[in-house]
């Protein structure tokens, strides 16, 4: 049996050894709302959301949907207020931990760095 073509093939089937994206299947790929690495000359939002789409970057897709998932799972047990003020609060804290951090390591290393937040 012979091997498909490579005009029938998927995009993300095939697979290039530069690493660069392979044209989209019936076009050269030249859209003006496509990634660079697929062929366009200027890079948009549209750049971002393919990175995060086809895994380019998977610590970044990883948080990225990983807090979309919990985010949304929130809203489906609490309400929407509940919710944001339990992120408010977490930030909250993160800052005012931050805070006493810096402190205790400026007292220990006797400097006077200042207020961490300026």
């Amino acid at each position: 049996m012979a091997e498909p073509s490579a005009a029938t093939q998927s995009p993300s089937v095939s697979s290039s050894s530069s690493g660069a994206e392979p044209s989209a299947p019936g076009g050269s790929g030249g859209s003006s709302g496509a990634c660079p690495a697929m062929g366009a000359k200027s890079c948009g939002s549209s750049c971002a959301v393919h990175d995060l789409i086809f895994w380019r970057d998977v610590k970044k897709t990883g948080f990225v949907f990983g807090t979309t998932l919990i985010v949304l799972l929130s809203l489906a047990a609490f309400s929407v207020i509940s919710v944001v003020s339990y992120l408010i609060l977490a930030l909250l804290s993160v800052t005012i931990g931050f805070r006493v951090y810096k402190s205790v390591i400026q007292a220990v290393q006797k400097s006077e760095e200042g207020h961490p937040f300026k």
